[in-house]
């Protein structure tokens, strides 16, 4: 999309003609500001005032802000965070979660069958069988691993957890992208993984990222790790957790400023 001297009349009601100058729209000495943003969308802010004019608005990109507010004096103002609220991106258009299907379709709502019945069934209380069934659809579980009831797989063949882990009730693995967890590792109950994100200024594609949680680690409860994370070995993450990035090994890490608190041991 190219911003136009037509989108700044259309956004600010002005009838005044506009020229382009560098990237720039600008009139009566560059009063308006319009740059587009790397992605190819315009990115606009508003300004109230101008130290030009105290009665025109100063129309600026992110990229744009700084410049335009040495040269006009500008600040962003309500009346820019009004307009940038109201943008929509229609989802109609947006690349769906297929993106992150690699297995025919069939094998994808095939195991979405076979986790109701056997994996997220609380009436199932085999954690046995529950590793059995993921094992067979591809998930690498090494031996004496406990899955217990109410748990969820997004997708079994990017999922790979180490020897005598234990995966709580209620955990959510939404592992569009791998999931690593190692072994001696513990997720506490209703802990949910997340791989995957949106390309929220653009179109809502989705975009993913590994996940990886060292040895002997202790999630505990209902604790939340986004695409990206690296949890190093031993560490432990207190209840309410959001883990975004990279936590370092042997620590205590958590709400509700979500630090480091001090060593594990």
């Amino acid at each position: 999309m190219r911003v136009t001297g037509d989108d700044v009349n259309r956004v600010t009601g002005s009838k005044q003609p506009f020229r382009q100058a560098r990237g720039v729209w600008g009139v009566a000495g560059g009063l308006w500001c319009v740059v587009e943003a790397q992605d190819g969308y315009p990115q606009m802010w508003f300004s109230h005032k101008c130290k030009n004019s105290a009665e025109h608005p100063c129309l600026c990109s992110r990229q744009a802000r700084r410049a335009c507010s040495r040269r006009n004096g500008a600040s962003l103002g309500r009346w820019g965070r009004e307009v940038m609220s109201n943008k929509v991106i229609d989802l109609s258009k947006a690349p769906g979660e297929a993106m992150a299907w690699d297995r025919p379709k069939a094998v994808i709502y095939l195991w979405a069958a076979v986790e109701l019945i056997f994996v997220t069934n609380p009436w199932q209380v085999s954690s046995g069988l529950r590793v059995a069934v993921l094992r067979a659809f591809g998930a690498d579980i090494g031996p004496g691993v406990i899955f217990r009831p109410r748990t969820r797989v997004k997708f079994p063949w990017k999922l790979s957890v180490g020897d005598r882990s234990w995966i709580g009730e209620g955990v959510w693995i939404h592992n569009q992208d791998l999931v690593r967890i190692g072994h001696d590792t513990v997720v506490s109950q209703e802990t949910m993984i997340t791989t995957g994100s949106h390309a929220h200024r653009r179109d809502m594609a989705l975009i993913t990222k590994p996940v990886v949680i060292g040895n002997g680690t202790w999630l505990t409860a209902r604790c939340v790790v986004t695409g990206g994370a690296i949890i190093g070995d031993s560490t432990l993450v207190k209840p309410m957790t959001v883990v975004s990035g990279e936590v370092a090994s042997g620590v205590i890490y958590g709400a509700p400023d979500a630090e480091v608190k001090g060593p594990r041991f």
